[in-house]
């Protein structure tokens, strides 16, 4: 009788196991979505950008395709970005665009498998989210087909991809450097002391760097000519680096080329950069004393793709006389935060905020 009831505890056992939900990161930034698989890695990486037929409603164009026609494309298509500042603007975009990208990246694993478990999003939101904003990226991945979706805050999955020990007494600051908003936060103990959110990302940046062309050459550029140069020359150091530049004059529409300096986008950027180090300080100004000692051991941990700004990490702990210290990985540092900790069951028990 005993051998019975072992053998039918172990079946149920391994069936629980066996039929548990497979497990998928998601990171759905302004600016790049990207999907993981604990076994896999990273399985994608592809711009937030969906191609819309304004006559019929159709999503045509997904991704990289439709990156790739921006600013290019006929009246008649218009090219969305579904998510603005790391929170859903177009509802519907966002659900064609996250099916999409699951029938493209995940569902080529998932068919192999002998019985379909079920899908479980394991996603982030930053922390000034409103309930609103968090129920309606949940349902958007459930009607993207998702079984299950749960959320975790941004900060403490990027803090824990850069390696940073959140679940320590010892404090730690995170600042993600987004193309919606720059994302800052202390985190001890697995929770968040105390954050901040600033709408001045790469996006931001890049209007500012498309205005000053405008009114120093009188050049008018596309958005993606505008990143462009923020790539190529954006840097907090002494370079000399030139690029050259083709747009339309302000004065006659007609062809123009200038040549472009880093100097120019350090000057057309030095108030944002500025505004992103007085929100740094402002934040600090709200933490408890005693959470300074350990700051000044642990520093500022940047993530996010600009943080691979030459000079940025020098010029922030210049000003706020704290360590800066650059993830190893920093545009992955989220995604690579979900999948550790959804391969350590305990902690992101600890972390999640709707499940």
């Amino acid at each position: 009788m005993k051998s019975i009831v072992t053998k039918l505890k172990q079946l149920n056992l391994t069936t629980g196991l066996f039929l548990k939900p497979t497990a998928v990161a998601v990171d759905i930034g302004t600016a790049m979505t990207r999907f993981g698989l604990d076994e896999k890695g990273i399985v994608l990486r592809e711009p937030t950008f969906v191609g819309k037929n304004t006559r019929t409603g159709q999503i045509l164009f997904f991704g990289n395709e439709a990156k790739d026609i921006y600013g290019k494309s006929p009246e008649y298509v218009s090219i969305i970005k579904p998510f603005e500042n790391s929170i859903i603007s177009d509802f519907d975009a966002t659900v064609a665009l996250i099916s999409e990208l699951l029938k493209k990246s995940i569902y080529p694993y998932y068919r192999s498998h002998l019985i379909k478990k079920g899908l479980a999003a394991y996603a982030t939101v930053p922390t000034n989210s409103t309930e609103v904003e968090q129920r309606a990226l949940q349902e958007a991945l459930i009607k993207a087909g998702f079984q299950h979706a749960y959320l975790l805050e941004k900060p403490i999955a990027s803090a824990y991809g850069a390696d940073v020990p959140i679940f320590f007494y010892q404090p730690a600051f995170v600042m993600d450097f987004g193309a919606g908003t720059v994302e800052l936060a202390v985190i001890t103990m697995g929770g968040i002391v105390a954050s901040k959110v600033l709408k001045l990302g790469g996006d931001y940046m890049d209007k500012l760097i498309y205005n000053y062309l405008h009114l120093k050459y009188g050049l008018v550029v596309g958005e993606q000519t505008a990143e462009n140069l923020k790539n190529k020359l954006f840097a907090l150091t002494d370079s000399k680096e030139v690029f050259p530049v083709r747009g339309k004059s302000l004065e006659n529409g007609l062809p123009k080329s200038v040549r472009v300096t880093a100097s120019d986008i350090r000057e057309a950027l030095a108030v944002c950069v500025n505004q992103i180090v007085d929100g740094i300080k402002e934040l600090i100004e709200t933490i408890p004393p005693e959470i300074i000692d350990g700051l000044i051991k642990s520093g500022i941990v940047l993530t996010g793709k600009m943080a691979h700004t030459p000079g940025l990490d020098k010029y922030i702990s210049n000003e706020v006389k704290l360590p800066v210290i650059k993830a190893r990985k920093p545009e992955d540092a989220t995604i690579l935060g979900i999948m550790k900790l959804v391969s350590e069951p305990e902690s992101l028990k600890r972390v999640i905020i709707y499940s």
